[in-house]
């Protein structure tokens, strides 16, 4: 039987729960750095804006979670705030900028994190 599924057991119907689903770590903060879940293969834009993506986007974030240096304020984005998160990319290790609002944080910019 697949995880989550249904069996009837003599007169009885047995309901199991789905397996758990790996979620991302909390975020947390430490020396100033943020180490928290992110967007999958979200780009690292050169600048903390968006522009354009064909000369701009200038490596992608395959970890999951990943390290960001700091924070800086750029352009508002779908978060709801203007907070962008620096780090390396790990296709090619390039310095870019990642909106908030692909890094799953609880608040930004987050608590302890250094301003660029």
């Amino acid at each position: 039987m697949a995880a989550g599924g249904l069996a009837l057991i003599g007169a009885s119907l047995l309901v199991t729960a789905p397996a758990q689903a790996q979620g991302n770590s909390p975020c947390y903060a430490k020396s100033g750095h943020l180490y928290c879940g992110n967007e999958a293969g979200v780009g690292l834009w050169r600048y903390p804006r968006y522009s354009d993506a064909t000369k701009d986007v200038v490596d992608r974030l395959k970890s999951n979670p990943s390290y960001f240096q700091c924070y800086v304020s750029g352009q508002k984005h779908g978060g709801g705030n203007n907070i962008w998160y620096k780090t390396y990319g790990d296709v090619n290790g390039r310095t870019g900028y990642v909106a908030a609002k692909s890094v799953y944080t609880s608040k930004d910019p987050f608590p302890g994190v250094s301003h660029c």
